[in-house]
């Protein structure tokens, strides 16, 4: 059976559309028939996060939101990245083949360095440990956005010069996947969805305050009579990721027939994500007030990711000749 796996940073507290769409669902989408693993990036928020406060408020969220938006009848791994033993002793043998050069062209690390920004050592190493974290589980395949690419060419890179150095196969591949659709979304103000830029749609968010960011999405300024252009608008983008086929076609005749103000368009998309996430934000409620069953599932997942990567590392310590 295929093995999938992707990541996500407690670097934030919630998750938003944008998040869901390119990471989440693709992701979800991929698993079935396959063995599924989904990585709380802990030490690779150390990059930026250095309040203990902050990361364990984040972690605990992002949790609880996933296990909310999980479904109950997948194979799915859900674990932490900090607690897989070796991780960081696989990180340094591959450390060992991987050209400084290679490093220099991340673009994290030539984005810093654009800003001028202090750059620590571990957002410098950020791809030898990235790598760790794919290559260690044998995974095949890796979903990824346009700008996380490299990440998978890094991968395969650091993977394919430890094979061809020890002369030995130990480390499979991976092959990205990557949703052209989701780039194709214009957001909010029509720019990339984001906290920074405080443009985003989070899921779990109280109904009030949901409605409350929909209602500022940019839109055109013509008159209630007006025909309108469904396919450039940014509410009917969103609503054609989350409404069945029939009720796009619904609203889309709405646009085309006048009479049919953006706003009203606005309060369809409330709907229609308030309906799509339903069940899933009666579990957060559930979650949020009960955290043990997350933590006695974590504890069993961890166990068994900590155990692969126990066995990898062994094999590569024979490899290496230690």
């Amino acid at each position: 059976m295929k093995k999938i796996l992707t990541w996500i940073k407690p670097t934030w507290a919630w998750m938003h559309l944008w998040n869901y769409l390119w990471m989440f669902k693709p992701f979800i989408e991929n698993s079935k028939g396959k063995k599924s693993y989904l990585m709380i990036a802990d030490y690779h928020s150390l990059t930026s996060v250095h309040s203990k406060g902050e990361l364990e408020l984040n972690k605990r969220r992002m949790l609880v939101e996933l296990f909310s938006l999980l479904p109950e009848d997948m194979d799915i791994t859900l674990f932490e990245q900090s607690k897989v033993t070796h991780i960081n002793n696989i990180t340094w043998m591959l450390s060992s083949v991987t050209p400084y050069s290679l490093m220099l062209r991340a673009h994290a690390f030539k984005d810093s360095q654009a800003k001028n920004s202090d750059i620590n050592m571990a957002l410098f190493n950020y791809p030898v440990l990235m790598t760790s974290d794919i290559i260690t589980y044998d995974i095949d395949l890796v979903p990824v956005w346009k700008d996380q690419k490299q990440h998978l060419e890094f991968a395969r890179d650091i993977a394919d010069n430890f094979n061809k150095t020890y002369e030995t196969d130990l480390f499979k591949l991976p092959e990205p996947y990557i949703s052209e659709e989701v780039g194709l979304i214009p957001w909010i103000d029509w720019r990339k969805m984001s906290k920074s830029y405080n443009n985003h749609l989070p899921i779990f968010d109280d109904e009030k305050v949901l409605k409350k960011r929909i209602m500022k999405i940019v839109t055109w300024d013509e008159a209630l009579e007006d025909v309108k252009n469904p396919d450039n608008c940014n509410v009917f983008a969103l609503i054609k990721f989350f409404a069945s086929e029939e009720k796009q076609e619904e609203i889309k005749q709405k646009y085309l027939a006048g009479g049919y103000w953006y706003g009203h368009a606005k309060l369809e998309l409330l709907d229609i994500l308030v309906k799509y996430f339903g069940e899933a934000r009666e579990k957060y409620k559930r979650y949020e007030d009960d955290f043990s069953e997350i933590e006695k599932k974590l504890k069993k997942w961890n166990s068994i990711v900590k155990w692969m990567a126990t066995k990898k590392y062994n094999e590569m310590m024979r490899v290496v000749g230690l």
